[in-house]
């Protein structure tokens, strides 16, 4: 936890001894970190989006500024609320709102009735009509009433009400907050493009608050942003270290071995500060996939995994005095890979090395030893919908290996001479293999000049070996390719099912799970069961880091 740097100031005191002072500065700096991550965007931006206190109660409702700090403008004690965008939206009687029709509409349009200086001032104007509420827009308090879906419905409002406000439309920006499965709204916030809706959960000064979001726990607070007018992209705005601590109970056990926690707290946390902005479009750092890092939240919290969190609390890798890049995967097979071999561009520091660990543990790694079988068919029919113009396969093969013994090239070649060569890591995402790490065998059939043999009606067969044809326009060239001719049976193709026969199928054969670059998230587990501490493993895995 964040607070934990305050907790442990003495031990952190001791640690200056020991530690140069840039290190526990760059420990103090990483750790107070504010992160955005993206929770729903893009195509999946949402129109309407609750929150139910879990630990905790009620909410502040404001904004956060560029540097994540929260301002305040009101408070709740509601401890179920919904953020819609402030357009027609319909509420069913589940209790949801959709922007399909059908239940209680409740739209943008409302009753003005007037402007404030202060945020007590708007909800006095409120409380003096039924159904009105406080709202602010770019830095003006205002009391409105009415969630109508057209202007004359809101002028029916103002006339039933004898209120003598404008009628007026919530902006493109605008983001409405509602008591829960109700169209009681509690406030109405519209900062335009340059400010979003902030909500941070409690009210009650609790330090770790946790908030229920989609069926997940999250601790920090959520950013509702509609950009260029669109759904809610919906943010939570976390400490890094509270991040780091749900991070690795999704990527690893929450009961494994506190030392390979904490190598994988600090491959996180390194991520983590290395890719801030990644998400610019969105305006957010980082997403909750494996696209960046697996994070749903405090639901798989352990003591053991806090602990692990905690004890290397602002602790990152780095190369020459920068971020390192801590690329890792589940299990390596017994070598891991460098990244040239893998993806594109040499890094110094992740070179591929020999891994003597993982086979320690190889009965505890589910399906760490893998086999997949293809037939000829199938092989024929991937390359197919690659575009390739493959006829019957002839063969296929691992046709170059790295230095630690993975796979760096696999060709295809088909009867007709024609090959397909996948390198790096499509030679293992062409086939959906697990790793790179695995060899193949099998394949049965031959090929020879039979393979252009063509029966004839009345008996015997005829060579299209040197053969030539003339097209429609009279040119006449040799036959190449996947030829076809007409006989007493009708349409044959040379080199088919009446030519030579093409190999049965293969047998791929391997071990581990991932791309293999960087740290094996099992092989870091077997090295902290045999006694090494978590910066150890790191400085393994990474050549020639520093961890601090």
């Amino acid at each position: 936890m964040k607070k934990l740097w305050m907790k442990l100031a003495s031990t952190a005191l001791a640690a200056a001894l020991l530690l140069p002072l840039g290190s526990l500065s760059a420990q103090a700096a990483v750790s107070d970190r504010m992160l955005r991550v993206g929770l729903y965007y893009g195509s999946t931006a949402l129109p309407s989006a609750n929150l139910l206190n879990s630990v905790g109660s009620g909410y502040r409702l404001g904004y956060f500024d560029d540097s994540g700090n929260f301002t305040s403008l009101m408070t709740t004690s509601e401890t179920a609320i919904t953020m819609n965008k402030s357009d027609t939206l319909y509420l069913a009687s589940d209790g949801t709102y959709s922007t399909t029709a059908g239940g209680t509409a409740v739209g943008g349009w409302y009753v003005l009735l007037g402007s404030y200086a202060s945020q007590s001032e708007a909800a006095a104007a409120a409380a003096g009509v039924s159904g009105a509420y406080p709202a602010w827009q770019d830095g003006t308090w205002q009391a409105r009433v009415g969630t109508c879906a057209s202007q004359s419905e809101a002028e029916s409002l103002r006339t039933s009400l004898g209120l003598t406000g404008t009628v007026e439309k919530a902006g493109n920006y605008a983001v409405t907050v509602v008591r829960t499965g109700t169209s009681q709204v509690i406030f109405q916030f519209d900062g335009g493009s340059s400010r979003s809706l902030g909500v941070m959960p409690d009210t009650t000064g609790l330090e770790d608050p946790q908030t229920w979001f989609k069926g997940y726990k999250y601790y920090g607070g959520f950013r509702y942003e509609r950009i260029n007018g669109g759904n809610l992209t919906v943010v939570n705005m976390v400490h890094l270290e509270d991040y780091v601590s749900c991070v690795i109970t999704w990527e690893m056990g929450a009961s494994w071995h506190k030392e390979a926690l904490k190598a994988q707290a600090a491959c996180a946390r390194t991520y983590a500060m290395r890719n801030l902005n990644k998400h610019s479009t969105y305006h957010f750092d980082l997403c909750a996939t494996t696209d960046c890092q697996a994070y749903y939240g405090t639901s798989n919290l352990t003591s053991n995994s806090i602990q692990a969190a905690e004890e290397s609390e602002g602790v990152c890798v780095y190369y020459n005095g920068t971020l390192a890049d801590t690329v890792y995967s589940s299990s390596n097979g017994g070598a891991s890979e460098s990244s040239e071999n893998v993806w594109v561009n040499a890094v110094p520091y992740l070179v591929g090395k020999v891994d003597p660990y993982e086979g320690l543990i190889a009965d505890q790694i589910p399906n760490y030893n893998w086999t997949v079988t293809y037939t000829a068919d199938e092989l024929e029919a991937k390359l197919r919908a690659k575009g390739y113009q493959c006829g019957d396969l002839a063969s296929f093969a691992v046709t170059q290996t790295t230095p630690t013994g993975n796979v760096y090239a696999i060709t295809f070649t088909d009867v007709n001479g024609k090959s397909w060569s996948f390198y790096k890591q499509d030679a293992r995402t062409f086939l959906g293999l697990r790793s790179q790490r695995y060899t193949v065998t099998g394949g049965s059939g031959s090929t020879s000049s039979t393979s252009t043999q063509v029966s004839l009606a009345g008996g015997g067969s005829i060579s299209l070996n040197g053969a030539y044809a003339i097209d429609g326009s009279g040119n006449v060239s040799a036959v190449s390719g996947d030829a076809w001719v007409i006989t007493g049976d009708g349409f044959t193709q040379p080199g088919g099912s009446s030519g030579g026969t093409a190999a049965d199928s293969y047998t791929i054969t391997g071990s581990g799970w991932g791309h293999g670059v960087g740290m094996s998230q099992y092989g870091a587990l077997s090295m902290a069961k045999q006694g090494y501490t978590y910066d150890q493993i790191l400085k393994f895995y990474y050549t020639g880091v520093d961890v601090y």
